[in-house]
């Protein structure tokens, strides 16, 4: 009997920490060495909040991590229902975001991509939200939109913030 409620008991702590640990897990993850990423916040910067809203159903390929580039080059990995924080140097930028997805009909996997122009200008907050595009029988595909700072807020409402997003949540803006 004492072995049991020790086995159970260990089963259940064993649950615990493994369910906790879940909440700590970030997918997104930004690339510092990138040329436009501003590293010293004393020099003329923008800040881009980069984010990914969670989907209505599970959306397959299309769920994994989002590639954010700027410029031709990758700059983030953005996981669902996360959003980060980037400080770019100020200028023009093309902005691409490239996924992975099922096109109905074949079985292989098809990598989609959009693109937008944004320009960034020093000391400024921009929020640039990666906007799924649902093609049904052609698959899923993201394209960059930017918001406002009031419907940033709507939409990080239930987002997880990652990387520098964590010292500087949306939320407190």
């Amino acid at each position: 009997m004492k072995q049991t409620k020790l086995i159970s008991l260990f089963v259940l702590l064993l649950s615990v920490t493994l369910l906790s640990g879940c909440g700590l897990l970030r997918v997104s993850k930004v690339d510092n060495t990138h040329g436009l990423v501003q590293t010293e916040q004393s020099r003329p910067h923008a800040k881009v909040y980069f984010i990914r809203p969670k989907t209505e159903h599970v959306a397959g390929y299309a769920d994994n991590a989002l590639d954010v580039e700027l410029d031709g080059e990758d700059l983030v990995k953005l996981g669902k229902a996360e959003y980060v924080l980037v400080y770019l140097k100020p200028r023009d930028v093309t902005i691409t975001l490239r996924n992975h997805t099922q096109v109905r009909g074949r079985w292989e996997v098809t990598e989609m991509s959009q693109s937008r122009q944004f320009s960034f200008k020093a000391d400024e907050t921009y929020f640039i939200q990666a906007s799924m595009l649902d093609g049904e029988f052609r698959g899923a595909r993201f394209i960059p939109e930017a918001l406002s700072l009031f419907d940033a807020r709507k939409a990080a409402r239930y987002l997880v913030p990652a990387g520098l997003a964590r010292q500087h949540p949306i939320s407190k803006l």
